[in-house]
């Protein structure tokens, strides 16, 4: 015996038909709107970071009270370098 409420699929809402749309328009368009004009470089360049640039290095927590008693002389201040 199949129950009939199982069969039912739930009219999709206004928003999810949107939103549903949109998507389908992005992964259409993306390769043409993210191509650059012109010749192409096939050059690739990638920089890696080592050693002292971590998280806390790139955006410093200068807010934090901890941080200034943590990092003594060497800590940012609000007011810049």
């Amino acid at each position: 015996m199949i129950d009939s409420r199982l069969c039912e699929m739930a009219a999709p809402s206004r928003r999810a038909l949107l939103s549903g749309a949109g998507a389908l328009f992005a992964w259409a368009h993306a390769p043409r709107i993210a191509s650059a004009a012109g010749a192409r470089d096939p050059r690739f360049v990638v920089i890696i970071l080592r050693g002292a640039l971590d998280g806390l290095s790139a955006v410093g927590p200068v807010g934090d009270p901890d941080y200034a008693g943590l990092h003594g002389d060497i800590a940012l201040s609000l007011s810049g370098p």
